[in-house]
């Protein structure tokens, strides 16, 4: 297994993980632990996009911490969790159409 194949696992691993723990009602401390996991998983595997998302999601405590607020930024995070996904999976059928040609 090539070291960027598990990495990419890694990171599926981790996104599904947190992503399922990611509650808009979670008290601040949750909010803040789970987003700023996420925002390293995400620049493990240079998702900039996915990153930036719970760096902006990590700042809504406290006043910040509106249920509409984090409703709409774990969804953003989640949708982005998705894209990263789907150009993994791209990445993994272009490895294995490669092998296959050799």
């Amino acid at each position: 297994m090539s070291l960027t194949a598990e990495v990419f696992g890694l990171f599926r691993h981790q996104t599904e993980m947190w992503g399922k723990a990611l509650d808009a009602k979670a008290d601040d401390d949750t909010w803040m632990s789970i987003t700023h996991t996420l925002k390293g998983t995400a620049r493990a595997v240079g998702a900039c996009g996915l990153a930036d998302a719970c760096e902006s999601a990590e700042l809504l405590t406290g006043e910040n911490a509106t249920a509409t607020a984090r409703t709409v930024a774990a969804q953003d995070i989640l949708n982005w969790i998705e894209a990263v996904n789907h150009r993994i999976s791209r990445w993994e059928y272009r490895q294995t159409m490669a092998k296959l040609r050799s």
